[in-house]
């Protein structure tokens, strides 16, 4: 079979999908991508068992014809091409591209040894915007757990409510929590998204597309009109969120998000990106002081304060990944009078919220 297409349209689909497939894999199938030309649509295909995504390539062929290539060979070869036309030849198990002068020979795998593709039975979906998605993503992403032996907690939460999806991470440690009207949401029960899957979404989902995700008992898929991507849902009890956020906090404290970004950064420039950092908060503002082998640092940041004073020690790069996060000019931290998680907002904002235990030291 010959095909004679535009490289950027082979290119395209192709860098979608390929970063799914596994680079080292007990099972090397997973290497490579499905193409599966057709009369009336052409689709590219990869998966690692655990999330999958299909894309559309705007080219058909005379005849119907599956090939399964390695992925990343494949993308590097297109990458280097010229723009313009290439010739696909593919005979049995071989594939013959073609470009001026250029001639390169991949050898194909058997398209039957290639993974089904679920496909969704749909139970509830809803529309969102693609760039509400990215946000809700970001907004979360970097407090899901690392730990596999606390598996519910190394994906994204995500529940429905009507008109208003709710997106928690947490590690145990730390919580960040997202709310966002979306008036085509009218309810669905909670669901855990790996955190593999979550980081694909932001790779193949644009902010300009608008996305349905529809979910049944066991997946959930994203899907455009160019591409989609479906899940596997971790299976288990998500913590009770809601029951975590500490509401009789009485310290609080008012501070400008820019200057606590630079003044940790500053103290924190002593020590380890992991290392613990002192926080005191008093009428007099707030002191931050870390220590190491290599010296000691302190200063002290302008605060609105209403509360007694109090000290607390922190991973200093969990503060600062909500500082960074949080919305808004000002933040507030409200901090218990005794030992337990310290709430952080946007002041005025009511739609995210990061809570973080102290350590104990």
């Amino acid at each position: 079979m010959n095909i004679i297409v535009d490289r950027n349209i082979v290119l395209y689909p192709v860098s979608k999908v390929v970063s799914i497939t596994e680079k080292r894999s007990l099972m090397p199938i997973l290497s490579n991508i499905l193409i599966d030309f057709g009369k009336e649509k052409t689709t590219v295909s990869s998966t690692d068992l655990e999330v999958s995504a299909v894309t559309y390539m705007d080219c058909v062929a005379e005849k119907e014809k599956k090939v399964v290539v390695h992925g990343r060979k494949f993308l590097e070869i297109l990458k280097e091409l010229d723009s313009g036309d290439i010739i696909i030849d593919i005979e049995e198990n071989i594939m013959t591209i073609n470009q001026k002068k250029t001639e390169i020979v991949l050898s194909l795998q058997d398209p039957e040894e290639f993974p089904e593709i679920k496909q969704i039975e749909t139970k509830e979906e809803f529309l969102i915007k693609g760039k509400q998605l990215i946000d809700m993503i970001e907004k979360v992403s970097f407090a899901i757990s690392l730990d596999e032996t606390r598996y519910i907690l190394t994906g994204m939460h995500m529940k429905g409510v009507d008109g208003e999806i709710i997106v928690v991470g947490t590690d145990g440690f730390r919580m960040a929590m997202h709310h966002k009207k979306i008036q085509s949401v009218k309810g669905f029960r909670g669901i855990t998204i790996p955190k593999r899957s979550v980081a694909e979404i932001e790779k193949i989902i644009s902010d300009e597309d608008n996305v349905k995700v529809t979910i049944d008992e066991k997946h959930v898929q994203f899907s455009t009109d160019k591409i989609k991507l479906i899940s596997r849902i971790i299976e288990g009890n998500f913590p009770d969120y809601e029951n975590v956020l500490p509401a009789e906090n009485t310290n609080i404290a008012t501070i400008s998000r820019d200057e606590f970004l630079k003044g940790m950064k500053r103290v924190s420039s002593i020590i380890g990106r992991s290392e613990p950092i002192k926080m005191t908060l008093s009428d007099k503002g707030m002191l931050i002081e870390a220590e190491s082998d290599m010296g000691k640092s302190k200063e002290t940041l302008d605060i609105i304060y209403e509360g007694e004073e109090t000290s607390m020690n922190f991973n200093v790069k969990f503060l600062m990944d909500l500082v960074i996060h949080t919305l808004g000019e000002k933040m507030v931290i409200a901090a218990p009078k005794t030992y337990g998680a310290v709430l952080f907002t946007g002041e005025d904002v009511e739609e995210y919220k990061n809570i973080v235990m102290p350590i104990r030291i």
